[in-house]
């Protein structure tokens, strides 16, 4: 996969399908654990919108799929993954886009939106009103704390009755960096 360095040094990775279009570039951002495969290829979700004759872009961000994994969570947070989409846009030299983004991915895509004037349309789900009404993700259902206890448990059972024992599973699943994750749910 393609990939870029962060203003802070961290490798970012994206996957682009080109086609003949006049119309602006469609970015899709995943969500919490996920990758641009998981979310967005494997699902069939690309190819629809290739088919449909867009031109389609994934991210993955920081600590997810193929990009750069820290373990400081000084190295996440989602207004820095907010600034990882406005500079793949310069990289790819993208004068307006379609931005798409789904639970965590909402939460960056909206963040997007509001700084870089590149974003034509926005397209969110999988997220509240609290993306709005709180600045960001919403930590009264799902403390950061309590995600970051799951992701961080030596032993999986001892955390199966967590409201977070999910994500837990889904980054055993595929094969996610608990400890990058965990460092991101502390950001």
């Amino acid at each position: 996969m393609p990939c870029f360095r962060a203003a802070d040094g961290v490798e970012i990775s994206y996957r682009c399908w080109e086609q003949d279009s006049a119309l602006p570039l469609v970015l899709l951002h995943h969500g919490f654990v996920a990758s641009g495969r998981t979310n967005w290829e494997a699902p069939g979700i690309v190819r629809k919108l290739t088919e449909a004759g867009r031109r389609v872009a994934t991210i993955d961000a920081r600590g997810h799929g193929s990009s750069g994994k820290p373990h400081d969570p000084a190295s996440y947070g989602e207004d820095r993954m907010a600034e990882d989409v406005s500079t793949l846009l310069d990289v790819l030299d993208e004068p307006a886009v379609d931005l798409v983004g789904y639970s965590m991915g909402a939460v960056v895509a909206v963040l997007t939106a509001v700084r870089d004037r590149r974003v034509r349309r926005l397209v969110v789900a999988g997220v509240g009103a609290s993306v709005v009404e709180l600045g960001g993700v919403d930590t009264r259902v799902l403390p950061a704390g309590a995600l970051r206890r799951v992701l961080e448990a030596d032993d999986p059972a001892s955390v199966a009755d967590s409201p977070a024992a999910s994500f837990r599973a889904f980054a055993d699943a595929i094969g996610g960096d608990r400890v990058a994750l965990a460092a991101h749910a502390a950001a």
